[in-house]
């Protein structure tokens, strides 16, 4: 099932096809691989990793993007064979906030026993997000990524909401890691529907930072994200607005227009709380994602 949107961005570009005399072409660009983050499947995916990546494989995503849940009971030799004999690869990692900072030349180790380019750190605890608190993460993250980048693995930062959370002046976490890591050690990636939650003028936040953006996760929203934005109960969150990528309304096509200015790379479909069944939900959003033009 497709939204409005998407078909409507289709029926225009088809419209500007026949619109421009002698039939001329417009020249378009796509995601060209597809991603999706193994937390969507996480019910089915610890239980049965082989026949999970089996089923991602199907229908038809090209690689994953692991979290620390996938290797806490493996080694990331094992994975990296089940990962590989389904078709797939992973080229990125969601990794512990701790190893990522205080052990990075093992981290990045395992990030290439995985073949991953890219250790993301997704979450800092709730009773360190102080002003001084990001500073401290910004020098942390600033120095682990050039151990990593020296091992051959890049260090990113995944956002919610409240790295957009105004901590005096106007000044949010996400302008400390911007303005206090540096391009060569530190990237982000964007979570787009977390990044709608809080407001945020993507394009503006791509121009801020051009090149840093090198991943995304593909959510989408349904609803108005106002009376949710101060909550933290993201169970609650995802259960009220997240829907597969393509029954929402976030302009995605818009943003993926400037991947030249983001630096984007990776294309990661996400779902907190994807609807029964898994696999018809996790199509909906590949499916979305291939059509995509921009």
């Amino acid at each position: 099932m497709y939204s409005r949107r998407l078909f409507m961005g289709a029926s225009a570009a088809a419209l500007g096809l026949t619109a421009c005399g002698g039939g001329a072409k417009v020249a378009q660009s796509k995601i060209d691989k597809v991603g999706i983050q193994t937390y969507t499947l996480r019910e089915i995916f610890e239980p049965d990793p082989v026949g999970t990546l089996a089923m991602i494989k199907e229908v038809g995503y090209d690689y994953v993007e692991l979290n620390g849940r996938n290797f806490a009971e493996r080694s990331a030799e094992d994975l990296a064979a089940m990962i590989k004999d389904a078709g797939l690869y992973a080229p990125a990692s969601h990794v512990d906030y701790n190893a990522a900072v205080n052990t990075p030349e093992a981290l990045a180790k395992t990030c290439q026993t995985l073949g991953c380019k890219f250790a993301i750190v997704p979450w800092v605890d709730e009773a360190q997000r102080t002003k001084e608190d990001w500073v401290r993460h910004a020098a942390a993250f600033e120095a682990a990524g050039e151990i990593m980048k020296d091992n051959g693995v890049r260090l990113a930062y995944h956002n919610h909401q409240f790295e957009f959370d105004d901590l005096g002046g106007g000044e949010t976490a996400m302008d400390i890691l911007i303005n206090q890591t540096s391009p060569e050690n530190v990237d982000f990636e964007l979570d787009l529907f977390w990044s709608a939650l809080a407001s945020v003028d993507v394009t503006a936040l791509f121009k801020k930072a051009p090149g840093r953006f090198k991943l995304c996760h593909i959510k989408d929203m349904k609803g108005d994200p106002k009376p949710f934005y101060e909550s933290r109960d993201y169970g609650n969150i995802s259960k009220q607005l997240m829907v597969n990528v393509g029954e929402g309304t976030l302009p995605f096509e818009s943003w993926f227009a400037l991947n030249d200015i983001s630096g984007m790379e990776y294309f990661i479909t996400e779902h907190d709380n994807p609807v029964k069944p898994f696999r018809n939900s996790i199509k909906t959003s590949h499916d979305t994602v291939r059509a995509m033009r921009f």
